[in-house]
């Protein structure tokens, strides 16, 4: 067998669902977009990758990733298929934090684990914080400390050790989802090169796996299925381009794997349906999905 090729990070994306509609959503989770991933529809896929690929930090994302009723299958399966990398991150919004059944023994049982929470609204944030006391259990410490290893602006630890990392993240950038005076949606027609140097996926090298493929982006693996589901105003010709780029399956290994992620750093012709320069906006939501409040009223 040949040498694993080593991924400093993997972004597992497992819904598309999320309760909140934050403007400028990156992987569209503020509209309808539908769709989840079962753990066990793809256990044995990413066991095969684990034959090629050393995932040295995987963090489980959306959506809202604690909306997928197999968050802690996910948590303890990444963890059983690498465990010589660290241990899963969770990256959330924070509102279901204390709704989760097992989502806590998860996090326990598994040394390093932890929870992100990005706060949207800065006029969330102390009820976020209440959500997150309430998650955790005995002694709990809060502290504020942007020095810390992670980058985090806020950070709770309990009796267990069971920790909880919060980030301030109020601001957007430019989303490549444009609606159209007729209410219809369409994509920036942009030089590639140029959108493709202003990429925060690319600059962060925020790898994705998406139902059992690797890809360069979350847009890149999500604009077609976001064509599919809405039907975006695009030319035949461009749409042929925008459905172009296939992730990597893991069955395709020997025959393009090594290429592939050598390569993915790279241009791809799908990032002129990119924004060439990124305006950072505060974050609103709109009011066609339930408040996140209300469906946490009673806990």
């Amino acid at each position: 067998m040949t040498e694993k090729i080593h991924l400093d990070k993997l972004e597992f994306y497992i819904t598309n669902v999320c309760n909140l509609t934050c403007s400028d959503c990156n992987r569209y989770n503020n509209f309808h977009f539908r769709g989840w991933a079962a753990w066990d529809d793809y256990a044995d896929n990413l066991r095969e990758w684990s034959r090629h690929v050393h995932v040295q930090k995987p963090v489980i994302l959306g959506g809202e990733p604690l909306l997928n009723p197999d968050i802690v299958k996910w948590i303890n399966g990444l963890q059983s298929i690498w465990p010589n990398s660290y241990a899963p991150q969770i990256q959330s919004n924070g509102t279901r934090i204390d709704r989760v059944p097992g989502l806590y023994d998860a996090i326990r049982s598994i040394n390093g684990s932890w929870i992100g929470v990005s706060i949207h609204r800065p006029e969330d944030r102390e009820e976020l914080f209440a959500r997150i006391r309430n998650f955790l259990q005995g002694d709990t410490t809060m502290t504020q400390d942007t020095n810390n290893s992670m980058g985090s602006v806020y950070q709770f630890k309990d009796s267990n050790g069971v920790e909880v990392h919060v980030w301030n993240n109020d601001h957007f950038g430019t989303s490549n989802i444009i609606k159209t005076a007729d209410g219809r949606y369409t994509v920036p027609r942009s030089d590639p090169t140029k959108a493709h140097n202003n990429c925060s996926f690319r600059m962060w090298k925020n790898y994705h796996w998406i139902r059992g493929r690797i890809y360069k982006c979350g847009p890149a693996a999500l604009m077609p299925e976001f064509d599919d589901q809405f039907g975006l105003d695009i030319s035949e010709e461009e749409r042929e381009v925008l459905h172009g780029y296939h992730g990597l399956g893991v069955e395709e290994w020997a025959e393009r794997g090594p290429e592939f992620l050598a390569t993915i750093d790279n241009e791809i012709p799908q990032c002129k349906f990119c924004p060439e320069k990124t305006e950072y906006a505060p974050i609103t939501f709109d009011k066609t999905k339930k408040a996140w409040r209300l469906e946490l009223v009673g806990n």
